[in-house]
């Protein structure tokens, strides 16, 4: 198996794809690295769709006051870009990290998804997934005070290690979770210092760790 192949099979969304099938496909990729802080992706781009095959990239927009607003951070396995969505959306996508990125034309893409059932429904798993994690971020921010935005924030990036247990894997600085919020980085410090005194959550390096039991109440 040659290396374009075997990072395709890598990527969630082609694992169930027998070899002889990922030789079919292998021709439609195009793969490339993007170094840290490099744009991959910004307003205007309307003819691919990309996955993130290693690293962290970011979705962000501009907003009228000129401040970066994160969107939602992608992980391995993530994909982006134009899927058909009517029109102008002054979308950027940037690595946060050093990236592996696969690229390949939006009309191959859906043609292929169109092929094979099973990619067209975890496509669609995905897609539904995501939809519900921002707009949960979105409507948090237009109707709960910032407390409340922060908490549920932290619920929502948090992964679930135990009954009792959840972690923050990605290390996200204050700016980040700042820019997510649309709040200031002071804000974001205040918010993490008063939470760790009173016991609610524990910091180890730039992981945050708690319990989501004991703040799930503060988001009411």
């Amino acid at each position: 198996m040659n290396k374009k192949i075997w990072f395709i099979q890598q990527l969630n969304l082609f694992s169930s794809l027998t070899k002889e099938k990922l030789e079919s496909v292998e021709s439609l990729f195009a793969m490339k690295e993007y170094s840290k802080r490099e744009v991959i992706f910004e307003p205007g781009d309307k003819d691919k769709v990309f996955i993130v095959k290693t690293g962290i990239v970011e979705l962000y927009q501009i907003n009228s006051s000129g401040k970066k607003v994160i969107i939602e951070r992608l992980l391995p396995g993530s994909f982006f870009g134009d899927l058909g969505t009517e029109g102008e959306y002054e979308l950027f996508v940037e690595a946060t990290t050093d990236s592996y990125v696969c690229a390949l034309n939006k009309d191959r893409f859906f043609l292929l998804i169109s092929q094979f059932p099973d990619l067209s429904a975890k496509l669609m798993k995905q897609l539904f997934h995501r939809l519900l994690q921002v707009e949960k971020r979105m409507s948090s921010i237009a109707s709960d005070n910032v407390f409340q935005r922060f908490i549920k924030l932290l619920l929502n990036l948090g992964k679930v290690k135990s009954s009792d247990f959840m972690e923050i894997p990605n290390r996200y600085t204050h700016e980040e979770l700042s820019q997510m919020l649309g709040i200031s980085r002071q804000t974001v410090s205040t918010l993490i210092n008063q939470l760790e005194r009173k016991g609610l959550i524990e910091r180890k390096g730039k992981l945050i760790h708690f319990n989501p039991s004991k703040l799930t109440p503060l988001t009411d």
